[in-house]
């Protein structure tokens, strides 16, 4: 149902109507609403959500039995705020749930679902919703509506007069907003009035205008996105005849109330522009449209690349499809059956190069080890096991952390808001991770990370490290954040963690504790990846290309000897004139080798002198300056400037237009990731990226 303005706004005041009744409940009132959508915390019970018993005083849940307490575990470890938002998004669950039981249209009836579980999940997990989980990442399109449509008007006003570009800039602004109030026409419809449409494509749009642009005006619980930054060309294909119409129809029946002059205006001018508009909308070599995104998929994949490591199966057939083009697959199969049959497996310890947990891994196969997430709780009884864990886990910290005060490793241990992953072996703790997780800021604090020193080189570290990891993608958190003293950060690193943090400072300022003397480091997880198998993974992989590389050796005849040319001062062939090279299967690379090089160097001279000449240039001309901004490079491992691009280019650095642009973007990255969104830098980087872009385009730059 996509009701009327008018509809939408007494629906959105009834909602705040109940959400204040709510927070005016007494706090016990609160806690059991709140109850009714949390699962039970209790150790091994799969309750979903507390319900009340026939017995008024019990607060016992009648499906679990357990006290209300269980259910109440995360709810009760949160901020005021945070409590007051979950209390909202019940109602936003109730109310989509009714939308749910009235809708008939079944994509709408899908979105009405979708909606549901997110926050049901949201609510119990005490995390705010992430709807890409659900409908992808926006935006949707490399190119956004409003950015096409912005630089539509500035490459067109040069032919109008100074009044006329006046107007042209207020009729652009008035589209934007029109198009994103505009009402998009149900599946069935549209598809009524247009038989041969893409009903496929059609469908995912209009799935992502209702979950995203639709229904949080109503349930603001949901961030409401704005039709104009999500979406780009391929929604206004489908859509822009009738936003034109009722644009100019809504444009015509004000019209009266203007100035005989300005009717004129608008009755010559609006029509010409839309028309113009409407031409590159349909118009395959349009310069204002980027390359679209796949909108199928409908997602800014973070780690593209990676679906060769989802699986052990999945991971083996990817690394045979790098080379199967040039090895029979009938040999393939061979040597991958070869590697994958038990009987012709050598063990761990016959791998000279096996991973560092492959034998943790084997231990925890065998139930020699296991692993627990465990914490205290002040409102609910904890098994009497768990604590005695906890205790042992800050004894384990205490001796391999002597520089930590014994007060402060036992406080945080114990506290409730701490969890612990404890390694336990023979029934007793040999090591952990202690973490605190803030969900609503998107990442965890590593605080202690320790193994028993008689049990350590056993790789229990990394396991312990990569079931964290795993732990973690379950619950939706993709960064870590840790402090590492001098002695730890060669063991981060190898556990991917590093010191160029890519989180944004206001989601970690003022809640990760400072440690004085010790490194910033983070560690980004990718969702796709089952951390504790990776290694098994990559180790597989190696094998069936050593295999393939060992059939391959096995059919060249000849062997060569080495290359002497450059001990004759020659410092450089063509990989053609490599002997061998030929019969070994090798075949010229797709990748040609970036085309004039001269020229190129001209146009990224031209581009430089014109940035540095741009009104939003001056805070990124030279360096920043630590009297300045002294914590700058603790952020910024990597810093860009103008005036080192320009020294860069002096140099003949830039051999390819890549790494010309990877440094110019590297200052507006660096900007982001250091300023708030609301500084003046952080317009200042959006107007100056903006430029550049513009820039590259008119030199024939530009190709993303």
């Amino acid at each position: 149902m996509t009701e009327s303005n008018e509809k939408v706004k007494t629906m959105k005041q009834n909602g705040n109507s109940s959400k204040a009744a709510l927070r005016n409940l007494p706090h016990a009132k609160q806690l059991e609403r709140l109850a009714t959508y949390s699962t039970c915390g209790f150790d091994g019970c799969s309750c979903q959500a507390w319900k009340s018993g026939s017995s008024a005083p019990s607060k016992d849940c009648s499906s679990c039995s357990h006290a209300i307490q269980y259910h109440l575990d995360k709810i009760l470890s949160m901020q005021t705020s945070q409590r007051e938002k979950m209390l909202d998004m019940t109602v936003d669950i109730e109310l989509l749930s009714s939308f749910y039981h009235r809708e008939n249209e079944p994509v709408q009836k899908k979105v009405y679902f979708e909606l549901v579980k997110l926050l049901r999940q949201s609510v119990s997990q005490g995390s705010d919703p992430k709807i890409e989980s659900s409908f992808g990442r926006p935006p949707y399109e490399s190119t956004t509506i409003a950015k096409a449509i912005t630089d539509f008007i500035a490459a067109n006003d040069s032919h109008y007069s100074a009044e006329e570009q006046q107007k042209l800039t207020e009729f652009g602004k008035y589209l934007l907003y029109f198009t994103n109030q505009f009402s998009v026409p149900t599946p069935a419809n549209y598809c009524d009035r247009n038989p041969d449409c893409d009903l496929s494509t059609y469908k995912t749009i209009y799935l992502r205008w209702f979950a995203l642009c639709h229904v949080p005006r109503i349930v603001t619980s949901l961030t409401q996105f704005d039709v104009t930054q999500i979406f780009g060309v391929s929604f206004l294909k489908f859509t822009f005849p009738i936003i034109k119409k009722q644009f100019l129809d809504k444009t015509e029946s004000v019209l009266d109330r203007m100035k005989p002059d300005r009717q004129q205006m608008f009755r010559v001018l609006l029509p010409q522009l839309l028309d113009a508009l409407e031409r590159e909308i349909f118009n395959e070599n349009s310069t204002i449209w980027g390359p679209a995104q796949s909108h199928a998929s409908g997602s800014n994949d973070p780690f593209p690349g990676m679906d060769s490591i989802l699986d052990d199966e999945g991971s083996s057939k990817s690394a045979v499809n790098v080379i199967k083009q040039v090895i029979p697959n009938e040999t393939i199969v061979k040597i991958v059956g070869s590697i994958t049959d038990p009987a012709k497996q050598v063990g761990p310890a016959g791998l000279p190069n096996s991973a560092r947990d492959e034998g943790a891994r084997l231990e925890e196969e065998k139930g020699v080890l296991r692993l627990e997430v465990i914490q205290n709780s002040l409102y609910k009884d904890v098994p009497k096991q768990h604590l005695l864990w906890l205790v042992g886990m800050q004894n384990v910290y205490v001796l391999q952390l002597p520089r930590m005060p014994k007060e402060y490793i036992a406080r945080l241990v114990f506290d409730s808001k701490h969890k612990t992953l404890c390694l336990i072996k023979n029934n007793a703790v040999i090591g952990g991770i202690c973490f605190r997780q803030f969900p609503s800021q998107e990442f965890t604090e590593v605080v202690f990370h320790a193994v028993s020193s008689n049990e350590q080189v056993k790789g229990y570290g990394t396991h312990l490290m990569n079931h964290l990891k795993d732990y973690h993608v379950q619950c939706g958190i993709y960064h870590f954040l840790t402090y590492a003293d001098q002695y730890a950060i060669g063991y981060f690193k190898k556990q991917g963690f590093t010191d160029n943090i890519t989180l944004p400072k206001h989601k970690y300022e003022g809640y990760i504790k400072d440690y004085e003397g010790a490194t910033l480091m983070q560690c980004t997880l990718n969702p796709k990846i089952c951390y504790k198998q990776l290694s098994k993974v990559i180790k597989r992989q190696k094998e069936i290309v050593q295999g393939l590389v060992e059939w391959k050796q096995s059919k060249i005849n000849k062997v060569y000897p080495g290359l002497t040319c450059f001990k004759k001062g020659v410092s450089r062939i063509p990989i053609e004139n490599i002997p061998g090279i030929h019969e070994s299967g090798w075949t010229p690379s797709s990748v040609k080798e970036e085309e004039h090089s001269n020229v190129n160097q001209k146009h990224f001279l031209h581009i430089w002198n014109r940035l540095k000449g741009h009104n939003s240039a001056w805070p990124f001309l030279e360096p920043v300056k630590t009297e300045i901004a002294p914590d700058y490079y603790q952020y910024i491992k990597y810093p860009s400037d103008l005036q080192t691009i320009g020294e860069k280019l002096g140099q003949g650095y830039y051999k390819t237009k890549k790494m010309f642009i990877a440094d110019v973007n590297r200052i507006f990255n660096n900007c982001r990731m250091y300023n708030d969104p609301n500084t003046e830098y952080y317009k200042y980087a959006g107007n100056l990226q903006k430029f550049f872009i513009s820039e590259l385009k008119e030199a024939g730059l530009y190709d993303d």
